[in-house]
């Protein structure tokens, strides 16, 4: 049996070189963003269900409800639908760490909007009027409702995405299905919602109310990035009224875009629990056993 004598702040240092490796003591994240690739949006109105909404300016989140304030009666939803090229932010983290050599640490996803203020509404009544509230977002698995080749600058989709097409048993009826939820959040007025639609989103930067949007690290988000593959994002309301109105890529200065964060090396392996109770019991030792002694000793097998 051979007997080690370790300092006890040595011992000390050493743990604490432990702990700090599994909580991620790194190099600070990088971050890189891209803008959509697409959008569009889908709404459930009448004149409206069978209709392209990709190049409107704008689009919108809205729970099922009408618009009076603008002569419409009949209570309509709207969903979004946001899809970003994330191959660059790959290529960019690659360059950074090397091939593979990193993991995300964060996604989000900004928004802006030239019409936040409650209860003003937009110039176009086909949309409904902005109201504060909950909405979802969620993960595609199925990027089928654009071409990146004819998507162009604009973001335009195939042209046949309605709400109809989805939802009535058309081309698109599993567009959602698989989908998974990336969080719940909450439009209210904040920072300060203060567009009402004169706002030059263009020529004065952050101008038209941006937002960002914090998602939630799933397995299919951040394998979907580390393949630097095509990211939709599908936006619905998740109460009776929330209105949320979005600038498309077809509105100068505005447009969707994705913010990722990256760090070196794979995410750390958690200790198993066993480990972290040895460690929780030797830090109890080293503020606790008596003060008088300066050395403690592990005893090994020689």
């Amino acid at each position: 049996m051979k007997t080690i004598r370790l300092n006890r702040s040595t011992t000390a240092v050493a743990i604490s070189t432990i702990l700090l490796s599994q909580m991620g003591a790194a190099e600070a994240a990088t971050t890189l963003s891209v803008q959509a690739t697409a959008d569009t949006f889908i709404s459930s109105y009448s004149a409206q269900a069978n209709s392209d909404l990709s190049s409107f300016g704008a689009m919108m989140i809205s729970a099922k409800v009408a618009d009076p304030l603008q002569g419409i009666s009949e209570a309509r939803s709207m969903e979004n639908i946001v899809a970003y090229n994330t191959a660059s932010i790959k290529s960019g983290f690659d360059t950074q760490y090397g091939a593979g050599n990193w993991h995300v640490t964060d996604v989000q996803l900004k928004f802006y909007t030239n019409f936040d203020i409650p209860g003003v509404p937009a110039n176009n009544n086909q949309f409904n009027v902005p109201t504060h509230g909950a909405f979802n977002l969620s993960l595609l698995s199925n990027n089928s409702w654009f071409n990146p080749a004819t998507a162009g600058a604009t973001g335009l989709d195939n042209g046949d995405v309605t709400w109809n097409s989805v939802y009535a048993g058309g081309k698109y009826s599993s567009l959602f299905t698989g989908q998974v939820a990336e969080g719940t959040f909450n439009y209210t007025d904040y920072p300060t919602g203060n567009a009402n639609g004169t706002t030059d989103c263009f020529s004065v930067a952050d101008s038209c109310d941006p937002r960002r949007w914090d998602l939630a690290l799933t397995s299919a988000l951040t394998n979907g990035i580390s393949s630097g593959g095509y990211l939709s994002f599908h936006g619905a309301a998740a109460d009776d009224h929330v209105v949320y109105l979005i600038n498309q890529l077809t509105k100068p200065g505005a447009h969707p875009q994705i913010f990722i964060s990256a760090e070196a090396n794979p995410a750390a392996v958690p200790l198993p629990a066993a480990m972290w109770m040895f460690l929780s019991g030797v830090l109890g030792y080293l503020g606790l056993s008596d003060r008088r002694s300066s050395f403690w000793k592990i005893k090994a097998v020689a």
